[in-house]
């Protein structure tokens, strides 16, 4: 199914309302972060942000056409875990970097943290993006 032109430039539209308007909250959250030094409440709500961002993405392009479909829902499991799993570490790797103590943990986070490329933020809205494409409805029984 081809779809309408109009229907991307609304999808880029609501992604950058919604990039631009969550960043205020997002901006103040890490400044109360930093002053009391608990900066997971930022970590978590930046990962919930733009996994919520991928979701949404992901709802737009795929599962949006997927509820007019007939048939049984299912899970691509390998798509969710091949996928999921190492993203959904990536993605979390802040949570994990601040919140142990165990050295081994400490050090396989330390590179992704330390450099601060941006790839913490994509892998979020990728995993997102990852979930909720994973769900599909096949038409046999």
């Amino acid at each position: 199914m081809r779809r309408n032109p109009i229907v991307y430039l609304v999808y880029m539209f609501l992604i950058t309302i919604i990039l631009t308007t969550s960043q205020i909250p997002l901006a103040h959250i890490k400044l109360l972060s930093i002053q009391s030094y608990a900066l997971t409440l930022f970590y978590l709500a930046q990962f919930v942000l733009y996994l919520l961002i991928g979701i949404i993405l992901g709802f737009c392009e795929h599962l949006l056409f997927e509820i007019h479909k007939s048939g049984v829902w299912r899970i691509n499991f390998q798509k969710f875990f091949i996928l999921g799993i190492p993203l959904g570490l990536i993605a979390s790797s802040y949570l994990f970097y601040f919140q142990t103590e165990i050295p081994f943990i400490i050090n396989l986070f330390s590179f992704i943290v330390n450099t601060e490329s941006g790839q913490v933020v994509v892998a979020q809205s990728i995993l997102g993006y990852t979930l909720i494409t994973s769900f599909f409805k096949d038409d046999r029984i």
